[in-house]
Order: structure tokens, then sequence, then C-alpha cells
């Protein structure tokens, strides 16, 4: 169902305990600051808007696929086989251990903090919570990973441009940081001016010096 990416640090000691990170897509390129410090893994999808998407539901575009709504499958491959892999493999510190992606990919790690308890650590960049019935399923149910360190950033020019679903995506964003920031502890919400695929780099790297900071408790 996905491939994977493994970075390991360069002076990686099987003596020492490394935290970990499980980024959707695969991109591990923009963690590079990370990179000496934690083991990543990127997990790339053979099929993104099958493996992200936790229901069926019509594609934005009549011209693609529908959504397959394969996430709970994804999940359990790699909460429930990759990650005891990689913890009998490689030194891992159990207790920093984050997930997160961009998109989709944040849309569903998202979703697994009602449904597992593995990762301390969540994180979102645009999270396309525009996704059909996605804050309703959010709002009518309960959070499972209670204790997670959850990161959101959404652009409040996302979905601007498009007269579908997608112009809804600044609102619902809101209203899930909102919904979260309620229910969890340690929740960092923040909005950009941008839109979708704007400034990723940028996003990146506030990303990243949360990150090191989540990482060091």
């Amino acid at each position: 169902m996905f491939d994977t990416k493994i970075s390991l640090p360069n002076n990686y000691n099987e003596g020492n305990k490394y935290p970990l990170i499980l980024l959707n897509d695969g991109e591990i390129n923009y963690l590079g600051d990370l990179k000496d410090t934690t083991i990543l893994v990127g997990l790339i999808p053979q099929n993104r808007s099958d493996a992200f998407t936790p229901w069926k539901a019509h594609n934005l575009k009549p011209s693609m696929p529908d959504f397959a709504g394969k996430l709970d499958e994804y999940h359990s491959q790699v909460f429930e086989y990759l990650l005891p892999e990689l913890l009998c493999k490689y030194s891992i510190d159990e207790s920093k251990i984050a997930y997160g992606g961009y998109s989709l990919g944040g849309l569903a790690a998202v979703y697994s903090l009602y449904n597992t308890t593995a990762p301390s650590i969540i994180f979102s960049l645009c999270g396309s919570f525009w996704y059909p019935q996605f804050f309703d399923y959010c709002e009518n149910h309960k959070v499972l990973n209670t204790k997670a360190s959850l990161y959101l950033q959404n652009g409040k020019t996302e979905g601007g441009k498009h007269n579908n679903i997608l112009s809804n995506a600044p609102i619902l964003s809101a209203k899930l940081h909102k919904l979260l920031s309620d229910r969890l502890d340690n929740v960092t919400s923040t909005f950009d001016e941008y839109g979708h695929h704007e400034n990723i780099t940028g996003r990146y790297e506030k990303l990243i010096d949360w990150l090191k900071e989540n990482l060091k408790q």
C-alpha cells in the first residue's frame, strides 16, 4: 500500500535513543534540519487519494477517480505492522514518535487522533479539512489520543479560487482548530495569509521549530 524512505542520523549509534518522525507523502527533505538528531521515515502511498481519505467520497474533479476511503487500512499498515518493525530494528525513543503530513496527509494525521495512541506528537500542514463530513466526524467522536501534542497550520486563503467545497476550507479549518484546541491540552493553532500550495518551505520551517521544542520534552 505504500513504500518507505528512511533517513538515519549520520552519527547513528545503537546506544542512543532517537525520536522518530513518520511523514505522509515521504517528502522528508523538508525536514532536513532534523536529520542529524531524528530518524525520519517517509511514507509514500501508491495512491494518496485512496490511502489518506477516511471514507469514500466523490472527487472534486469529475475526470478523476473518486476517493476510495482506505485510511483505516493505511493506518493499520503503518501502526500495526511498520511501526513495530521500526521499533525492533532501530533505537527509537517510544515517547517521541511524531506523525503528520501536508494537505490530505495532514487530514490523515488528525484522523489518527481518533484511532491510535501510537504517536505522541501529531502535525498537520494545510490539512484538507474540507473533506466531506470530516468536521462532523471529529465533532461527534471522542479523541482517543488525548495526551498528544498537536500542531495545526492552515492558510487563510486556501480554496479562494474555487467555487466548490474547497471554498469552505478556511471556515472549516478554523472550526476544527477550535474544536481540537478545546479537546486537547497541548495544541498549537496557526494560520498564515497564503493559499494551499504557497510558502511550503516556510511552513515546514515553522513546523521544524515546533518539533524541536516538543521533541525535547
